[in-house]
């Protein structure tokens, strides 16, 4: 049985046992990652393990699986998520000559959360990843505080759409949130408007959308923030940045 092979001497470790169409495909993704083979079994049906060292994962073949419908996740607590982030994208870039951002595999963009650091890693099954580092301690970040002042119907919605493109990773509803809250933007700060567009900006890439994205883009840059506002968007400019140069790319 599979499970003579989990590492039952570690104490305390849960491994997931992931579905897969393809074992070769997992682990040519996951090899590709970093990760080691472990374990490959052919009989009596298809297993195998894979071994980094933020997490241990199995798979086995369900031939009828349909990825982009698969609900499969786990959540992965590391103590360093930049270098992980910076390592798996190194690596994928060197296997396949680019970071694959959409589609099926793909990794996401490193966010901060109300309660942690994270990015989203969906592999080629649809099984889904997100790894992510608790913060220290209470944030006292400065967009809370801007949120706290702002109308809080576009607050809220910035808010819900941003934890449903980067934590739950579904930009089509994302989209939805934010082109409603678009609506009314009348007495909205402009620096939450400006990470309001290039959230939408960043969700039309991920939807293949790059001409809307172009446009968002736009919104964002015709917004004349001071020296300090500009300081308080560091993050989401960084962000228009990358978004920029993708495009550029494309």
């Amino acid at each position: 049985m599979e499970a003579d092979h989990l590492s039952i001497n570690r104490v305390g470790v849960a491994i997931p046992i992931f579905p897969c169409r393809s074992i070769d495909e997992q682990l040519e993704f996951y090899q590709a990652l970093g990760f080691e083979t472990t374990y490959r079994q052919a009989k009596p049906n298809l297993y195998a393990c894979v071994r980094h060292r933020i997490a241990e994962f199995h798979f086995f073949v369900v031939k009828q699986l349909e990825p982009s419908n698969s609900y499969s996740m786990c959540f992965v607590s590391v103590p360093d998520v930049d270098a992980v982030y910076k390592e798996f994208c190194e690596n994928l870039k060197r296997a396949y000559r680019k970071i694959p951002s959409k589609g099926l595999p793909r990794i996401g963009k490193l966010n901060n959360l109300a309660e942690d650091r994270r990015f989203n890693l969906t592999d080629p099954a649809g099984n889904r990843l997100l790894i992510g580092q608790k913060h220290a301690g209470p944030r006292a970040a400065q967009e809370d505080q801007d949120n706290a002042l702002q109308p809080s119907k576009f607050a809220n919605a910035f808010e819900m759409a941003y934890k449903l493109a980067y934590a739950k990773d579904v930009p089509a509803d994302a989209a939805r949130v934010l082109d409603l809250a678009f609506s009314k933007t009348e007495g909205v700060s402009a620096t939450l408007r400006y990470k309001a567009y290039i959230l939408r900006a960043d969700v039309a890439m991920a939807m293949n959308e790059l001409s809307l994205a172009m446009a968002f883009i736009r919104e964002a840059e015709q917004l004349a923030l001071s020296d300090q506002e500009l300081e308080d968007v560091v993050e989401a400019t960084e962000r228009l940045a990358e978004l920029k140069m993708t495009l550029a790319q494309s």
